[in-house]
């Protein structure tokens, strides 16, 4: 069976097995980076909330070998236990009762400029900085819904306004995290590791924001008396390296490029340049020569 074909069935049969009242559907979801996977949505006529499931994992784990019967019992209890958890969905036309929980992520700009068009953003070097709405009660603990230019007319406030709510709320939300290269990835030295630092937040999720906020770029400058050169390993975080011990800035670029086109699935690269932390200017920009 093909995946448009196991597509098909899932629908069918998850709408015999989620029972009356539901409308069993198969989406095309745009996610980040123009990536566009297909997803089961089941909407229920006693709520607005219709989580998508989505299905490239579960195809995988059919084509292994797991019974397509098998397949639809971790469907349902998926479905039904983020529908659960996303009932706090229901409180997003009330600004009130989510302006504290609205925060901000960067993406790559010209990969995005699709969803763009859609989106409150704030252009950023090569980058794009949207808005998201962190929901309470989350199975995993991090869920998000993405803010739209329509939200905004409905909450009646501008982009502005919304950048200042998350530039206050993010840091708070998503709390910065560094740690050393050898502390993340400690059999990879069998001596002294390189001065070298993994910059993200404390989930692990769009990590590489924390580059708008964390002091530690400044505290890592300052003791090593330098700039500092900043890596764009994924979204989810950032390699930091200092000025005095860091590589050949073309062979740091082709670096980049070699581990986004080989390493780092479509949905989670970031960008291809390289940037660098000016200590005394306290800013961020991509290193002359570098920008694609």
């Amino acid at each position: 069976m093909n995946y448009e074909d196991f597509c098909n069935k899932v629908k069918n049969t998850a709408s015999e097995l989620f029972g009356e009242n539901t409308r069993a559907e198969i989406t095309s979801v745009t996610k980040n980076n123009g990536l566009i996977l297909k997803g089961l949505t089941i909407k229920h006529e006693d709520s607005r909330i219709s989580p998508t499931v989505y299905l490239e994992a579960f195809y995988e784990m059919y084509e292994s070998g797991t019974p397509f019967g098998e397949i639809m019992n971790m469907l349902y209890r998926y479905e039904t236990e983020h529908r659960r958890s996303d009932l706090h969905a229901e409180e997003y036309t009330d600004f009130e009762s989510i302006k504290d929980r609205l925060i901000y992520k960067i993406v790559n700009f010209d990969m995005n400029r699709e969803l763009l068009e859609h989106v409150p953003y704030v252009g950023w070097n090569d980058l794009a900085i949207v808005f998201c709405c962190v929901l309470e009660g989350s199975a995993n603990g991090y869920a998000t819904v993405l803010v739209r230019n329509e939200h905004l007319k409905m909450w009646d406030i501008d982009r502005d306004e919304l950048y200042d709510l998350a530039r206050v709320n993010t840091p708070r939300i998503m709390s910065d995290e560094l740690k050393t290269i050898d502390e993340v990835l400690p059999q990879l030295f069998l001596t002294e590791a390189p001065d070298m630092y993994i910059l993200s937040n404390r989930h692990r999720i769009f990590g590489a924001t924390s580059m708008l906020y964390s002091e530690h770029l400044k505290e890592v400058a300052d003791s090593h008396s330098g700039g500092l050169y900043i890596l764009p390993s994924s979204i989810h975080e950032v390699i930091l390296m200092p000025e005095e011990s860091a590589c050949d800035e073309d062979y740091m670029r082709e670096m980049i490029r070699d581990i986004n086109s080989t390493e780092v699935d479509l949905e989670d690269r970031l960008s291809d340049n390289l940037y660098y932390y000016d200590r005394v200017q306290g800013s961020i920009t991509i290193c002359p020569g570098t920008q694609k």
